[in-house]
């Protein structure tokens, strides 16, 4: 029998691309269901449906995902082996046939006014997004980047915050996770979403590793006696205390079980407006809770996403407003923190930015 390196590379390359496919063909093809990317509509009767879709999978569902994962797997490995016995080939190869997609950045709560802002931000500098949601939804096409291949570049899952069980599978292999989700009438009180969800999805983070997750909560939570803590209180029957007490649970889970490269964020923005953004320049950034200001959705979408692959924005909590509207939370505060920073530039904006184990040391 001739030694495997003495075949042509053309038919080596064939033979290491062929065998996985064959597999693929004699596996049983996973459901619609199950697949990676939710055809939505496929699921148009669920989706106007106001109960959230269980995500639970059967036996049945979890054999054919087994089956789908091995393939894949299989896939990897032939393609990996021939890459390593024929480089020079792969070399003149399109770069688009050698090169693998970037991970997509989940987004919990991409229905949302901010979370969609989120998408829209992220697919206009053309990175992969996951769509995620408690029930099946897509975007209208107005609501998409003029230009943007969403074909390549976007996908929707079910990401129930208040259900641990859909977490795992909708962030898995992703980079990074922003949580945008809040109370709403239907996806969950503010102590399902805003408290325990915050807790499961980092509990989910942790376990599978997620670079970064960044969760938006909001300035003066730490502050129950100022006019902003009062008045938000008010009408979102005691949310801020449990966005606070969700932040908590989070910076204890990650200080307690997070492996090294596992890291997290937490966005503090001022009183939110759907006013212009004004971009970075207008922009300051804080930590301590003492001041406050409002801010456009449209900035804050822009900071999450620049923060939530910083190095320097890890591992730390900060408040963001607009310059010309901030304000102190209080009364006997003084107009400065000392720990402000302004910039024109995203990076510099947030290298100083001080460690939360370090503030609370």
């Amino acid at each position: 029998m001739p030694r495997l390196t003495n075949l042509p590379a053309a038919c080596l390359l064939v033979l290491l691309l062929v065998l996985p496919a064959t597999l693929a063909f004699l596996l049983p093809t996973p459901t619609a269901r199950h697949r990676h990317t939710i055809s939505m509509k496929a699921s148009s009767s669920s989706s106007s449906s106001s109960t959230p879709a269980s995500s639970t999978p059967s036996s049945s569902s979890s054999s054919s995902s087994t089956r789908r994962d091995l393939f894949e797997n299989i896939g990897c490995l032939g393609v990996g082996l021939g890459a390593l016995t024929l480089l020079p080939s792969l070399t003149s190869l399109p770069a688009s046939a050698a090169a693998n997609p970037a991970a997509p950045i989940a987004v919990l709560g991409a229905r949302g006014k901010t979370g969609k802002l989120i998408v829209q931000q992220l697919l206009a500098e053309g990175k992969c997004v996951r769509a995620l949601s408690y029930q099946p939804f897509e975007y209208d096409k107005k609501d998409i980047p003029s230009g943007v291949d969403t074909s390549s570049l976007l996908t929707y899952a079910i990401g129930d915050v208040t259900k641990p069980d859909t977490l795992a599978p909708a962030i898995k292999g992703a980079s990074a996770v922003i949580f945008a989700a809040s109370a709403s009438k239907n996806g969950g009180k503010a102590q399902a979403v805003d408290c325990d969800g915050v807790e499961n999805i980092a509990r989910a983070a942790i376990s599978g590793k997620i670079p970064r997750l960044l969760v938006i909560s909001s300035g003066a939570v730490t502050k129950p006696d100022s006019f902003g803590y009062k008045v938000t209180n008010l009408f979102a029957r005691g949310i801020m205390g449990l966005k606070l007490e969700g932040e908590n649970r989070l910076r204890a889970l990650y200080a307690s079980s997070a492996p090294p490269g596992v890291t997290y964020t937490i966005l503090r923005p001022g009183g939110l407006s759907n006013d212009k953004g004004l971009g970075v320049a207008g922009l300051e950034l804080n930590q301590k809770d003492t001041i406050i200001g409002e801010i456009s959705r449209s900035d804050v979408a822009a900071t999450a996403v620049a923060a939530v692959g910083a190095a320097d924005a890890a591992d730390v909590t900060f408040e963001v407003y607009e310059i010309g509207r901030r304000t102190p939370l209080q009364k006997d505060f003084p107009e400065k923190s000392g720990m402000e920073r302004r910039a024109g530039t995203w990076g510099e904006m947030f290298k100083g930015l001080v460690k939360d184990s370090a503030l609370s040391a």
